[in-house]
């Protein structure tokens, strides 16, 4: 059923190398390159600082592919998703000719950390490796990336949810294929919403009319958390109304623009929350919240499609009341969505196979017979992949948090609605100053507009400083 997304805490010493790009000159307006692809001329090459003390703890476990033909292609993939194993082994039997082995490094950082110090030194890094969508930009413009046009990416372009398809698309390049992704919904314990005389509210007004209503019953309780210094999750909230703060197409320059009207009329709504104590501010996906979920101190929660294998394993007392509804709309009616987390796989440049390499990649995101491995347990992916996505074996599935409902039906439906966006090209340096900047929300030491505002001067001198032309 569920997707995933790295630790939310990921502030750490030894920061992903893409913490700190160095654009040394103006960037080709292509994405990443390789030697086979013939779309992209750079003016000057893009630099990763990584930290020289970064390294990886230990040999990553090798999990299927250990014992390959000595007549076949070799290929490393390295990935966390649990269970991912099953696919590889069933690539391998199917396929021959080539051989993937499949290194688990550790999930997000674990494995960034690593993946970034092989592609500096100019060795060891993997054939294929699983990244996130928000961090696939900064890959794409140090030129580490295979266009995966000349291996026929572009004929399972219709086969992918749209969004999807322009996370990782740049230019007239495919710099990875997609896999899972978090369509956002809003979920919700179904007796705590009885309790309080409420329903899933169609519109914005509406949940903020429930949320100042349930804790005027119940000052201990609250209808949603609201992490502000969770950025991620902030963000993609403001993508659904419009508010999204980042343009990039690649090269040189982007746009900065969290103090705009959208960006202050999203901030003013959910301060006026705040300063009602309508809202929870907790650490999001936390114990403490998991535990708040499922007492009833909170009733609801803004949830991806993924969020909830989050939160399943900590359920004691209320398994089975747990729905899905549509996330509520600015404008009712308007069906917008928004998507929180999802991953890719991407060919870097280093592979000495790049033919065979976006082969398996390509099945691995856009096959039936890897699907139907990757969407069951313990993997249970979340699939950008239509064929998939939209079958009625997917969308009737349950579980047992959600009792006899099927969630899959709302979040399928929200993926279809997502408004596309675009990423900076040092997203680790935005989560990582984000959860600093906006601490402040969270203890009432700031307004949220007031942490846009130093947010937006933050990220303009950060990006000036590593060379990028910006436009506010």
């Amino acid at each position: 059923m569920w997707s995933k997304k790295r630790s939310p805490t990921i502030a750490t010493a030894g920061a992903a190398s893409i913490a700190a790009i160095t654009l040394l000159a103006a960037c080709s307006s292509g994405g990443g390159s390789s030697s086979s692809s013939s779309s992209t001329t750079a003016a000057a090459s893009a630099s990763a600082s990584a930290s020289s003390s970064a390294s990886a703890s230990g040999s990553p476990s090798i999990l299927a592919g250990g014992n390959c033909s000595s007549s076949a292609t070799q290929l490393t993939f390295w990935a966390w998703v649990p269970g991912m194993s099953r696919a590889v082994t069933e690539f391998n039997a199917t396929h021959p000719s080539i051989c993937v082995t499949l290194e688990d490094p550790g999930a997000g950082e674990s494995e960034y950390t690593p993946l970034n110090n092989a592609l500096k030194a100019g060795t060891g890094a993997p054939d294929v490796a699983e990244l996130e969508f928000d961090v696939l930009p900064g890959y794409e413009i140090q030129h580490q990336l295979v266009n995966l046009v000349p291996y026929g990416a572009n004929n399972y372009k219709s086969d992918f949810a749209a969004w999807a398809w322009a996370q990782v698309s740049q230019g007239s390049g495919v710099y990875a294929m997609p896999s899972d992704f978090g369509p956002m919904g809003f979920y919700y314990d179904q007796q705590t919403l009885a309790k309080y005389h409420l329903t899933p509210p169609a519109t914005w007004a509406q949940f903020a009319a429930d949320a100042v209503k349930l804790h005027g019953e119940n000052p201990k309780a609250y209808l949603i958390n609201f992490p502000a210094n969770d950025p991620q999750w902030l963000m993609d909230m403001m993508a659904q109304a419009g508010a999204w703060p980042f343009k990039y197409t690649g090269g040189a320059s982007l746009t900065i623009n969290w103090t705009g009207p959208a960006q202050e009329k999203f901030a003013a709504f959910w301060q006026q929350l705040i300063n009602a104590h309508a809202v929870a501010a907790i650490t999001d996906l936390s114990t403490e919240m998991n535990t708040d979920l499922d007492t009833g101190v909170l009733g609801a929660a803004i949830y991806s499609a993924w969020a909830p294998s989050y939160f399943a394993p900590d359920v004691k007392h209320s398994v089975g009341q747990w729905r899905a509804a549509a996330l509520p709309q600015w404008t009712a009616g308007a069906g917008v969505g928004s998507d929180w987390g999802g991953s890719t796989y991407p060919v870097f440049s280093q592979s000495k196979h790049p033919a065979q390499a976006a082969e398996f990649s390509e099945w691995l995101t856009a096959s039936s017979q890897s699907w139907s491995i990757v969407k069951t347990p313990p993997s249970s992916l979340f699939p950008t992949y239509l064929p998939t996505l939209q079958s009625s074996s997917f969308k009737s599935l349950t579980y047992p948090i959600s009792g006899t409902s099927q969630p899959n039906q709302v979040f399928s439906a929200g993926a279809l609605s997502i408004p596309l966006t675009t990423w900076p090209p040092f997203m680790t340096q935005v989560l990582n100053q984000g959860m600093s900047t906006f601490g402040g929300v969270v203890t009432g030491k700031e307004t949220l507009a007031q942490a846009f505002a130093t947010f937006q001067q933050q990220e303009v001198s950060y990006a000036k400083s590593q060379g990028f032309n910006v436009s506010e």
